[in-house]
């Protein structure tokens, strides 16, 4: 049955029936009219509004520097011989390291910037079925959970392997789950979701609880304004209308079976990345529901300001010269790059691909140290997309540190575009090295 309320229509098609491969695409659940203005709710992201061809594409002035070893100068992958004094007549001369010698000089400079020249020249090797199946075992159970994540933080993923990848990644499917689990459980998921979604459906329908519909109506109405503008020049919602509105649906559901979490801008990007990825709007979002509630206190305003002080800690043990220019610029709480670790830099690539890729590096890896933040007196988790901040900032340095007015930042960071998935590597150079040893 289709019921009107107000010239808006809320189908009932079937969820379950679309998850069971047959390929066909959803009804409208929601069809209203779509309103663009811009006045949102919840966490408010600077200069993240504009629409994208007005965005202006800008490139480091300098090339990413690659992160240097310790132990070796950074003098190319054979380091180059040093001079000592000649004791027999102080006139220096060149030392004669043995070939074996230079060779174990070497080894471990190239091991360290292998996976840096990898990203920098798109080098990096193509997983292949034969690789992703060895992961399981007969009953499909995942048995190599570290090569799983090893192959997500260096390998290029091909887009059907990706899709179950994300699946396991974003903790829809149990790595301990065999075939037949899976099954089950896609159409169980299938069928709880149809259900919530009609719930909220006909609760607007009947008006049966006037302050629950009312809630549900504000969410839509502040979901609509985001929705036309989610990724519009990418294909899936240009050849395909159909898919805004399950965009839109489906963000609705999720707001409405998670009250204190809610509906806050950019959840619409995040979204879009896993039914964009994943191709199946069932598994793409419960996998989404996973990531939000797993980050959901970076999704309000303390949460978010909390890791924004972590990262102006960390830039200050960093680059102290840097931090000091953006306290400055009275930029030193780092809200000019709130819209970055909200949406894992998904606004500042220049293809959907490499945000993708960003985005499946950066939930690869599990933050296991924490940084004590004196001024504050406790310590935030440290996260990989911190150590990508710092790397960005440190990757424009000689421009930021020319700018003479805070407006100067803010107009940088809302035209930033990454040139190359250097800056990723970077930053998990640094990450790896602060689990290491520390500051």
């Amino acid at each position: 049955a289709v019921v009107s309320t107000q010239s808006g229509h809320y189908g009932r098609a079937s969820l379950q029936e679309n998850n069971e491969r047959t390929g066909e695409k959803p009804e409208a659940l929601v069809e209203q009219p779509i309103d663009t203005q811009q006045d949102l709710e919840g966490v408010e992201m600077e200069h993240d509004l504009e629409p994208a061809e007005q965005c202006i594409d800008v490139v480091p002035t300098e090339t990413m520097p690659i992160p240097e070893p310790r132990e070796l100068p950074r003098t190319g992958f054979v380091p180059s011989l040093e001079y000592t004094p000649n004791p027999n007549n102080g006139v220096p001369h060149q030392s004669s390291p043995s070939f074996m010698d230079k060779v174990d000089r070497s080894i471990e400079f190239i091991r360290r910037e292998f996976d840096t020249l990898k990203y920098t020249l798109g080098t990096r090797p193509v997983l292949t079925h034969e690789e992703w199946f060895n992961l399981f075992n007969a009953d499909g159970q995942m048995l190599e959970l570290e090569q799983f994540y090893h192959y997500l933080m260096n390998y290029e993923w091909p887009p059907e392997l990706l899709q179950d990848g994300w699946k396991y990644l974003f903790e829809y499917y149990d790595t301990h789950s065999n075939h037949a689990e899976r099954t089950l459980l896609d159409k169980n998921k299938s069928t709880e979701l149809q259900n919530i979604l009609e719930n909220w459906a006909s609760i607007l329908e009947d008006k049966t609880d006037e302050d629950e519909a009312a809630r549900i109506e504000k969410l839509i109405y502040q979901i609509n304004k985001d929705v036309p503008r989610t990724d519009r020049d990418h294909q899936f919602y240009k050849t395909n209308q159909d898919n805004s509105d399950v965009l839109r649906d489906l963000l609705t559901t999720f707001a409405f079976s998670n009250p204190d979490v809610g509906y806050v801008q950019g959840m619409n990007e995040v979204l879009s990345l896993f039914l964009i990825t994943i191709e199946d709007k069932v598994a793409a979002y419960w996998a989404f529901s996973n990531y939000i509630l797993k980050n959901k206190l970076f999704f309000n305003s303390t949460g978010l300001m909390a890791k924004l002080n972590a990262i102006a800690e960390l830039l200050s043990q960093q680059d102290k010269e840097l931090y000091a220019k953006l306290h400055s610029l009275d930029c030193s709480n780092m809200l000019f790059c709130q819209r970055w670790v909200l949406l894992g830099f998904k606004r500042e690539c220049r293809t959907f691909d490499m945000a993708v890729k960003i985005f499946t590096i950066l939930n690869s890896v599990q933050p296991t140290h924490y940084l004590p933040l004196q001024d504050l007196g406790r310590c935030e988790l440290l996260s990989l997309d911190m150590f990508l901040v710092i790397a960005v900032l440190m990757s424009y340095r000689k421009e930021i540190l020319s700018y003479t007015d805070q407006t100067d930042v803010y107009q940088w960071t809302g035209a930033l575009k990454l040139a190359d998935m250097s800056a990723i590597c970077h930053a998990k150079q640094m990450y790896l090295q602060y689990e290491k040893e520390g500051f």
